[in-house]
This record gives structure tokens, sequence and C-alpha cells, in this order.
């Protein structure tokens, strides 16, 4: 009989590569509807709203938030570990369509760097681990309740408020290090948003359990303000 966890493990898989698919595609259908707009109206970047009325747009759009939410629900049932670098994947495949439907050219560099995001990938899906140690929602809050993250979320916040208001502001035209770290720190705060409540919404589905806490709340509430 085939392991609990090794299911949960390969939904999640299956859920997040088919995510990077639509994402990465959608890409592609809305800067085509962008293009096709251009030949007839005002450009977006102008100002124009043509878009709006284009359903090509719209169709990538919704692509998009196929995508979106089958990330999302990765995170109840594969490890935070595995769900986030595999989003690296829709760059490549936005690259390779790109080639294809847009006319455009990757240089060396690019090329390189699309090897780079599959080898990493593919490290990353052989050896980490199936189970996880946060298998349900109460699992999660004892975690989060741990001093280290609650030190780990202290330091992002002081770290991120200095290069908000003062470091950013005075370097961040010169390096772009500067809002890479700005926004990998905010997301790995997302990321455990989005863990937890893909948790909290798979115990209420299996469990029934009504969620009612404040966790759950700050959960929603960073998941949806800070995407």
């Amino acid at each position: 009989m085939s392991d609990p966890n090794d299911w949960d493990f390969f939904v999640g898989l299956g859920l997040a590569l088919s995510s990077n698919l639509f994402i990465g595609s959608s890409f592609i259908i809305k800067k085509k509807a962008l293009l096709t707009l251009q030949q007839y109206g005002v450009r977006a970047g102008a100002g124009g709203h043509g878009y709006l009325r284009q359903w090509l747009w719209w169709a990538g759009l919704i692509t998009m938030g196929v995508g979106e939410s089958a990330n999302f629900v990765a995170y109840a049932f594969a490890p935070a570990a595995v769900v986030t670098p595999l989003g690296a994947l829709s760059i490549v495949i936005t690259a390779i369509l790109s080639s294809k439907y847009l006319n455009e050219r990757l240089n060396i560099l690019g090329k390189i760097g699309c090897i780079l995001c599959i080898l990493g990938s593919t490290v990353i899906l052989l050896h980490v681990p199936k189970s996880e140690e946060v298998e349900n929602f109460e699992d999660f809050i004892i975690k989060i309740q741990n001093f280290g993250f609650i030190s780990y979320v202290f330091i992002l916040i002081i770290l991120n408020i200095y290069i908000a208001f003062y470091y950013g502001p005075a370097h961040g035209k010169d390096n772009l290090i500067v809002y890479i770290i700005l926004c990998s720190t905010i997301g790995s705060l997302t990321v455990m948003s989005c863990k937890g409540l893909g948790l909290a919404l798979k115990d209420t589905i299996y469990r029934k359990k009504i969620l009612t806490t404040m966790i759950l709340q700050v959960s929603t509430t960073l998941t949806t303000s800070v995407s």
C-alpha cells in the first residue's frame, strides 16, 4: 500500500508544475493581445484601456488565475521547499514560448540562465524529502510560535523598514540587489502564509474543522495583500 505522504507529494508536485505551465503561458497570451491591440489603438503604457475589451487579454488573465490557484493549492500537499523553487520554471516556459510565438530571441546568458533553472529544479526534486514535519494546521501554529521563527520575522521587519525607507531610496537606483533583497525577504513570509492557509483549507475539507483562529486571518491577509 502506498504511503499517503508520497501521494500528497506527487499531487503537490503535479499542481506546482502545471501552475508554472499556466503562468508562463499567460504572459505570452497577454503580450500577444497587447501587440495585436497596439496596431489599432493606444498602447496600454500610454494610458489606453482597449485591452479590457480584448478577449485574448482576458484569456491570458484567466490562465494566470488558474496557474496561481494551482500553485496555492500545491502548498497544502507538497513541502514549500519544492513548490517555491519550481516557480522558476515559469520563466523557462515563458522564454521558450516567446521564442516560438513572439519571435523573441534569448542571448547566450539568457539560455544559460534557463539551463540553470532546469538543473536547479531537478536537483531539488531529487533530494527534497517527500514527507514534511508540518502535516496539518495545528503543527503549523506550533512551528510559527517557535522563538526562532519569531526572531526571524522580527529581523525581517527591521531589515525591510531600513531598506524601504533609508537604504533603498539612496542606493536602489544604482544597485538592483537592494530591491531583490526586499522582494525576497518579504516573499519568504508570503510563502509561509500560503503554506498556512493551504493547510488550514486542507484541514477544513478533510477533517471538517471550522477555522476561526486569528492566525488564519493573518495568513489570509498576508497572502492576499503581499502577493
